[in-house]
């Protein structure tokens, strides 16, 4: 593994920062050709690739014992965000899932998965503190409020990988798994409640176009027939950069965000499925190198948790355009256009590249 040396016995991966900027450099293509060559979208995302890697950086240089005495602070600041949305956040094709921050709009639930891991990495870090009664009932409190807060914007998608990540880092905490399975269930019955209360009529028949009880070519199963014929219309080689007839001619919908793999597919091709997959899998072992060399328990927890995170994304997007599970809103991790995308995935990685630089601390004496 190389490293760059940066302070006295303290190094920085800069694999991470090539496997990063490829996928970033891939984005700004892509994005450019999905837009139909929108010189106002490319400069968009320019801006918000820069402005997600000053905060990168920014994450990279604080000490890490700063989300260990900050987690509730960061989560009750985040919740805030939430339930602004709700009350004032910027309402686009039917939906209020921003905040309007001036340089760009920024999405408070993108984050959401990352302060609820950190809080709960923290609750579960020090638990011999409180009985396991008060415990577990806490831990599903604080993971309710931002995965309801999200689906009422409404963003299901989001909402469950906010649930999916908690039990992610509950897991990795070595919590009892008869709890585990317990809490699993005790969502699957609020995802029932919502399924009657709070769930979209499109969110219903998504599910149920999955399941095959609903066939609507022309409406709610068009995104995913389009995507599906993007991506196998691109063959081995792809049409080439530029030259995608489904995005061209606006088949494909959300072409830029949600459904950006199909444009890469239809593109690139085989081959470049391939290439980005491997280059996903390079970074994802990169952050789980770090997670396996971290001697404090807290910090390897919690990048154990954000990098499982960043894979679960990159899963559920991938399986969501090719038909394996739900059209539920997913971004593509680094190739998604989206400053909060972006912001979100680099600031989850920033956490983990600044954990690998204070792994030799003894931090937590508390």
């Amino acid at each position: 593994m190389n490293f760059y040396k940066i302070k006295n016995n303290i190094y920085l991966n800069y694999n991470i920062f090539l496997y990063i900027i490829i996928l970033l450099l891939i984005n700004l293509i892509l994005v450019y050709s999905a837009s139909n060559r929108s010189k106002i979208i490319l400069f968009k995302n320019i801006f918000n690739i820069i402005f997600s890697f000053i905060i990168l950086i920014f994450f990279i240089n604080i000490n890490s014992d700063f989300f260990y005495k900050n987690s509730f602070l960061i989560y009750i600041i985040n919740n805030i965000l939430l339930i602004l949305v709700l009350f004032s956040g910027l309402k686009i094709k039917g939906v209020k899932r921003w905040i309007n921050i001036r340089i760009f709009n920024f999405q408070p639930s993108e984050v959401s998965k990352f302060t609820t891991s950190i809080l709960i990495t923290k609750l579960l870090y020090n638990n011999y503190k409180i009985s396991n009664f008060f415990l577990y009932f806490l831990i599903i409190f604080l993971v309710l409020i931002p995965s309801i807060l999200t689906l009422i914007q409404p963003d299901l998608g989001t909402s469950i990988t906010i649930i999916l990540s908690s039990i992610i880092t509950m897991y990795l905490s070595g919590l009892n798994i008869n709890f585990i399975i317990n809490i699993i269930l005790f969502f699957f019955i609020c995802f029932i409640i919502g399924w009657f209360t709070l769930f979209k009529e499109y969110q219903k028949n998504r599910i149920m176009s999955l399941l095959g009880l609903i066939k609507d070519p022309l409406g709610i199963n068009y995104n995913l027939i389009q995507s599906k014929i993007a991506i196998g219309s691109g063959g081995i080689f792809g049409k080439g950069l530029f030259n995608g007839t489904q995005s061209k001619l606006n088949f494909i919908p959300e072409g830029y965000t949600d459904f950006i793999f199909s444009v890469f597919s239809e593109e690139l091709g085989f081959i470049g499925i391939l290439t980005l997959i491997f280059i996903y899998f390079m970074l994802i072992k990169e952050l789980l190198d770090i997670s396996k060399k971290t001697k404090n328990i807290f910090n390897k927890i919690l990048s154990s948790s954000i990098t499982l995170n960043i894979f679960m994304s990159i899963f559920i997007n991938i399986s969501m355009v090719i038909g394996i599970i739900p059209i539920v809103g997913t971004t593509l991790p680094l190739l998604s256009y989206g400053g909060s995308s972006i912001i979100s995935n680099l600031l989850g990685i920033g956490i983990i590249m600044c954990i690998n630089i204070n792994n030799n601390k003894n931090i937590f004496k508390y």
